[in-house]
C-alpha cells in the first residue's frame, strides 16, 4: 500500500517500513490491536476511521503478516477477527518510541498522552523498549497503556493469542 510511491524494494529500511506503517491508519489499527481490540466495528469505533479506509488497511496489515485475520462467520455479511502476528507484535517498540517523541516534541501535548508501564515492576519509562527500572524488555504481554482523553483507563498490551 504505498503512501505516494512505492518504496517497498528501496534499498534503505526506514523506507521499507513506512511502507509497511507508516500511514497514520495503520498506527492507530495497531494501537488499538495492542489494547485488545479484534473485530472491524471496534477497530472503527476507537479509531474513526470509514469502512473503506479500515477494511483498506486491515487487508494491508494481513497482507504484510502483521494481523491475522480468523473468519467468525460466513454469510451475506462474514465476520472476522484480527489478531496480532509474532511481526506485528515485534511493531510494538515502534509505536512506544512514536509515542515517546510525540509526547516530547509533538504538537498539543497538553491534551493527553499515552503512559507505558512496566507490568512487572510498575515502573513507568519513557524507553520504546526495555523498562528503565527493573531491565526487562517491553513486550506485548507485560506493559501497561495508561490511556486519558477520548479513551481513559488502562490496559494490558496484548500480543500473541495464546496458544491452544
Amino acid at each position: 500500500m504505498p503512501l505516494r510511491s512505492d518504496w517497498s524494494t528501496k534499498p534503505c529500511s526506514i523506507a521499507r517500513g513506512i511502507e509497511a506503517i507508516g500511514d497514520p491508519w495503520v498506527l492507530l489499527i495497531l494501537r488499538e490491536a495492542f489494547s485488545g481490540v479484534r473485530r472491524f466495528d471496534d477497530f472503527a469505533v476507537r479509531t474513526g476511521a470509514n469502512d473503506k479506509v479500515l477494511a483498506s488497511r486491515l487487508k494491508h496489515l494481513v497482507e504484510i503478516g502483521l494481523l491475522q485475520r480468523h473468519p467468525l462467520s460466513k454469510g451475506a455479511r462474514p465476520r472476522a477477527e484480527y489478531l496480532l502476528t509474532e511481526a506485528g507484535a515485534d511493531a510494538l517498540p515502534v509505536l512506544h518510541a512514536f509515542s515517546v517523541w510525540a509526547e516530547k516534541h509533538g504538537p498539543n501535548r497538553d491534551l493527553g498522552s499515552l503512559g507505558i508501564s512496566c507490568a512487572a515492576c510498575g515502573a513507568a519509562t519513557q524507553s520504546a523498549d526495555t523498562c528503565r527500572a527493573c531491565g526487562r524488555t517491553l513486550a506485548p504481554g507485560n506493559v501497561i497503556w495508561s490511556r486519558g482523553g477520548r479513551w481513559p483507563g488502562t490496559f494490558e498490551v496484548v500480543g500473541l493469542p495464546a496458544a491452544g
